[in-house]
């Protein structure tokens, strides 16, 4: 495809990096709207933001370091830690250190932290969205090879998948699959019942579809049990068991409130 977009002297510019920026900007953009909508200091959101994608950034710069299949050749070029231009970035290790940062600065600042996540949830999904165009553009996050009449052949020498094999494009089901999550958050917000709901219900459609995707992706992201299960999906399960368990507890203090009220 293009991992590359284009080089202007020694500064190369990568596609997937272009790609992750815009999502994390279009999330950012998404929460700033929605601040201002809930009349929330929207300086407030922007410093939440910068919170939020600097400890995401190390949480998935270190989550694919430590399980991603790279650490020996990490521990033999130390250096290339730093190098965050060249990819190597796990999704869950930015949800759950971005989310950890999050918590710290919305308890510090007084914010209902259940409000801000239900205004996050739509952009969160739309901004994923968005980056895995990037993942598609670079190679990175590729499937296993299929002869499905929508394979993808990658052709350039510089692309992080294995040229010239159909493969499955997990990418681009990545991509739609989260457009119509974030569809149906935005469906769900109009019958919200309880604060909460919206960033539970993305935790839980999220860990959903990643599990899916993973069983057609074929780059090295960790496998255990003779390759039958993946890191991410994993943690989806670890991720997924406290979010049903919280969604079903204030379901049930919601019910309970309303029954209360009648």
């Amino acid at each position: 495809m293009l991992p590359v977009l284009f080089e202007l002297g020694p500064i190369t510019i990568h596609t997937v990096s272009l790609f992750h920026t815009g999502g994390i900007l279009i999330g950012i953009w998404w929460l700033y709207q929605q601040a201002k909508k809930n009349q929330i200091d929207p300086q407030k959101i922007m410093d939440l933001s910068v919170a939020i994608v600097l400890w995401a950034i190390i949480g998935a710069r270190l989550f694919s370091i430590l399980f991603d299949g790279s650490l020996q050749w990490y521990l033999e070029n130390p250096m290339k830690i730093l190098m965050l231009w060249n990819g190597g970035f796990t999704f869950y290790g930015g949800f759950l250190f971005g989310l950890g940062a999050g918590i710290w600065y919305v308890r510090k600042h007084n914010l209902d932290l259940w409000q801000i996540s239900d205004m996050a949830a739509p952009g969160l999904a739309l901004g994923i969205a968005f980056g895995r165009l990037g993942c598609f553009f670079s190679g990175d996050s590729y499937g296993k090879p299929t002869n499905l009449p929508w394979s993808v052949t990658f052709t350039d020498s510089m692309s992080m998948a294995p040229t010239g094999i159909p493969l499955h494009p997990t990418q681009i089901y990545s991509t739609l699959i989260l457009l119509m999550v974030f569809g149906i958050l935005i469906w769900w917000k109009k019958h919200q019942r309880f604060k909460g709901e919206l960033f539970l219900a993305f935790i839980m459609l999220y860990a959903l579809v990643r599990s899916f995707v993973e069983i057609f992706r074929n780059d090295p992201r960790g496998v255990y049990l003779d390759g039958l299960i993946s890191t991410s999906q994993i943690i989806s399960l670890l991720v997924i068991v406290p979010a049903l368990w919280l969604y079903f507890t204030k379901w049930r203090r919601y019910k309970k409130l309303k029954l209360e009220t009648q």
